[in-house]
């Protein structure tokens, strides 16, 4: 197990936590265990102590009770109060039935389809909030769920490294220290290798660390050449890692999202949070669980560990956000993009987007019993990385320059052709999303009739999808297709 439980009360107040497992601890003891009043609050700090990845609910009598989490959320915790009654999953849909379905915050719906994401408590439904990091959720019976923020997280900028001075060690130390964080067993984990840079640096991390043979390296592959590159990519590298790691992998093509097959195109709600690779990560997890994997590493955050301002790099990283609005926006969404920034979050210990991609991705491993781990998430990496002069942090030079130091082809490294997934998702959208949009045009959605979503747009987009004539931002009209599948039923 990679988390545990815990429970104390001073015969008065309550507190029980669940947190990420440190590797010196065994087991915890499920019953609760009695302490002192003057050492309650001690005790609880204790539990918490050396840890990002905790939750924390306290209730005393007469007051509020209280939800807590810590700097990094790998379970996200949506909240939701009815009729004196708190509930909570790190499921969205799973509180779809405390809330009334048909009242949107049209605020929240208008970032989900503009692609203008924001950490933010609040979801597509105004009753249910997610709990950020560091915040703490109040909630009493005869009272409103209020979420409080924490302070803004202390961030530094770039610094000038003294001559000859290599950043590469340091950074390798934090790494490997990350990846010990938890008690994982090598038999038992998998690890999410595309041959991207940040996956990739994260396996070579794994390799070094005492329990890091016979690890299982799985991926989805992308199609055609980029599919052929990739594929070969990671076989020089699962070559030079040896250690009996065994390599698993689906088609993305097998998978296409709103397919035939797709969880989406299912009669039921889906989660505008989904990720939108749900079904072939679903059939790429199912593989992990008949192995016995519990445990999964990624390379979420490493985009951001290396992330350049528009300002430091001209033509460079510069944000993660689209410059023109979506053509399927509504004029309802449209007045809403003023007001997208507001109600955020205040700055996070680690990158707000990170954050949000450790939400999309958790659900879909954690359903199948496996816990996700980003290392690349690590504060100590982020406030390390913060200080990184430009030309280290540039089109992830160092991620680039550990791989290139193993002594694997240079290809490795430097891929000669660009491996992503817009062109399955084009594909997708051409053969299942324009049928889709047919539906959604000829039935109606909440969305058109709230003014969120426009049809001519997306009439618009699908016409262009069919001619096979797209522009660019075509392809994330999945997008609209998911925030239509969290309200309605086709």
């Amino acid at each position: 197990m990679l988390t545990e439980q815990a429970a104390l009360t001073d015969g008065i107040r309550v507190a029980f936590i669940s947190a990420g497992r440190k590797p010196d601890t065994g087991p915890t003891r499920p019953e609760i265990a009695m302490v002192s009043p003057g050492t309650y609050d001690k005790t609880v700090r204790h539990l918490r102590e050396d840890r990002d990845d905790w939750t924390t609910i306290e209730i005393s009598p007469g007051q509020a009770a209280r939800i807590k989490t810590g700097t990094a959320c790998t379970a996200p915790q949506y909240l939701a109060a009815v009729d004196g009654v708190l509930h909570g999953s790190w499921d969205l849909m799973d509180l779809r039935d405390h809330q009334d379905p048909d009242r949107l915050d049209h605020v929240a719906v208008t970032r989900h389809l503009a692609l203008r994401a924001r950490y933010s408590a609040a979801t597509f439904w105004p009753d249910i909030q997610l709990l950020t990091e560091r915040a703490t959720a109040h909630f009493g019976p005869d009272g409103p769920l209020i979420i409080q923020f924490p302070e803004p997280a202390a961030h530094s900028r770039a610094r000038s490294l003294q001559k000859n001075m290599d950043p590469i060690p340091l950074f390798t130390d934090l790494l490997d220290l990350a990846v010990g964080r938890l008690p994982w067993t090598g038999s038992r984990t998998a690890v999410q290798l595309s041959g991207g840079m940040d996956s990739t640096v994260v396996a070579l991390a794994m390799r070094t660390a005492p329990q890091g043979t016979g690890v299982t390296a799985g991926t989805v592959l992308l199609d055609g050449e980029r599919g052929i590159q990739q594929a070969e990519r990671r076989r020089l590298i699962l070559e030079y890692i040896a250690s009996g790691w065994s390599s698993l992998t689906v088609q993305s093509l097998d998978h296409l999202p709103y397919g035939r097959t797709s969880r989406f195109s299912r009669p039921t709600w889906v989660a505008p949070t989904s990720d939108i690779y749900t079904d072939a990560l679903g059939a790429l997890s199912s593989r992990f669980t008949d192995l016995g994997i519990t445990a999964l590493f990624t390379g979420i955050g490493g985009d951001e560990l290396m992330a350049t301002t528009a300002a430091e790099d001209e033509g460079g990283w510069g944000g993660f956000e689209p410059a023109d609005t979506p053509p399927w926006i509504g004029p309802v969404a449209r007045d809403a993009l003023g007001d997208i920034d507001s109600a955020i979050t205040p700055a996070a210990v680690v990158p707000e987007t990170a954050l949000m991609a450790k939400a999309v991705c958790g659900p879909a491993f954690m359903r199948r019993g496996i816990w996700p781990v980003h290392p690349l998430t690590d504060p100590a990496l982020v406030r390390f990385c913060e200080w990184l002069p430009l030309e280290w942090r540039q089109r992830k030079h160092l991620l680039r320059e550990i791989i290139s130091r193993t002594g694997m082809p240079p290809q490795v490294a430097r891929p000669p052709i660009s491996e992503n997934f817009q062109q399955i998702i084009t594909l997708a959208m051409r053969r299942h999303g324009v049928p889709r949009i047919r539906r959604i045009l000829v039935a109606g959605s909440p969305l058109i009739e709230a003014g969120l979503l426009d049809p001519e747009g997306l009439a618009a987009v699908a016409a262009r999808l069919e001619a096979h004539s797209p522009v660019t931002g075509d392809h994330e009209v999945v997008f609209a297709l998911l925030a239509d599948s969290a309200v309605t039923c086709r």
